[in-house]
């Protein structure tokens, strides 16, 4: 392998969420050949619209997706931005090209979050749009975040609204999430609006509200990216914030601890210890050893 993508190791682990028939929503891939990864967390409209082949329409633009934003990044003389832009522009129009999208309403399209490396003999670029997280370990031990946690804000209200309701009501937090639809969807509107939060979708709106950074690819250690499904062991107890949850993964006990977020969160399935709309989301993660 050529000096300029030379790496220790890498790997990516995903485990989808909870719920009968659920198919994973995210999506993950290290090309080693050009120096890049992509991890996107798929959301699916709130109408539950379903337009494509696959097993839902967020599982197809997550993939979609990461196959065209690899492909654009591999042009290491385009700049981050605008690779992200070229390939989500092209995956917008495929979708938009689907029998049926021409009746879709915002609130029917898919999207989600996205998280970008890439790096040459010079330099290691980082993208992160929405709330997918990516930690660089520094050589000398120092962790950079790059966490958008607008989004994150914005659920938590609605999950206490949930939990008050239940209480309240007498009823689940799932049959709460039900009865709360239209305070989701409220905050589904705020995508991609200055007053809102930014992410991916095929709008293509986001895209220039990426979150970045630069550092020289000879101090840097190792990269993780992951979905809010994953970050969640942070929420559930598991780990105590992003760098213990990077630090275990480059200690090589991702796999484990994929596993005790899951037990945690079954342990809380009816997510009264933790307000969540639901026992797992699908949890993903992606690591590049220098």
């Amino acid at each position: 392998m050529a000096e300029v993508n030379r790496v220790i190791n890498v790997e990516a682990r995903t485990w989808p969420g909870s719920g009968d028939g659920r198919c994973n929503e995210d999506s993950a891939r290290i090309d080693l050949e050009s120096g890049c990864g992509v991890l996107v967390d798929g959301a699916t409209g709130l109408s539950k619209s379903h337009l494509t082949e696959m097993a839902s329409d967020a599982a197809w633009y997550a993939q979609t997706l990461v196959k065209e934003t690899l492909s654009e990044l591999a042009d290491q003389g385009q700049a981050i931005g605008a690779a992200l832009l070229a390939a989500g522009t092209r995956v917008a129009r495929a979708y938009m090209s689907l029998p049926g999208a021409e009746r879709a309403e915002r609130i029917d399209y898919p999207n989600g979050s996205l998280a970008a490396v890439r790096w040459n003999a010079d330099r290691l670029e980082l993208a992160s749009l929405g709330d997918a997280s990516s930690v660089v370990v520094m050589k000398g031990g120092a962790h950079i975040v790059l966490h958008d946690s607008t989004l994150d804000a914005l659920d938590k209200i609605n999950y206490e609204r949930m939990f008050r309701h239940a209480k309240e009501h007498g009823k689940s937090m799932r049959e709460a999430r039900k009865a709360l639809n239209d305070r989701f969807v409220e905050h589904r509107l705020l995508m991609n609006e200055r007053d809102g939060y930014w992410a991916v979708d095929v709008t293509c709106r986001g895209y220039g509200h990426e979150w970045r950074l630069e550092v020289p690819r000879s101090q840097v250690q190792c990269v993780v990216m992951c979905s809010d499904g994953f970050a969640a062991a942070v929420d559930m107890g598991v780990v105590a914030n992003l760098a213990e949850l990077v630090d275990v993964v480059m200690a090589g006990d991702g796999e484990r601890l994929g596993g005790e977020l899951r037990s945690a969160e079954l342990e809380d399935k009816e997510c009264w210890r933790v307000h969540r709309s639901k026992t797992s989301d699908d949890a993903t993660y992606a690591a590049v050893w220098f």
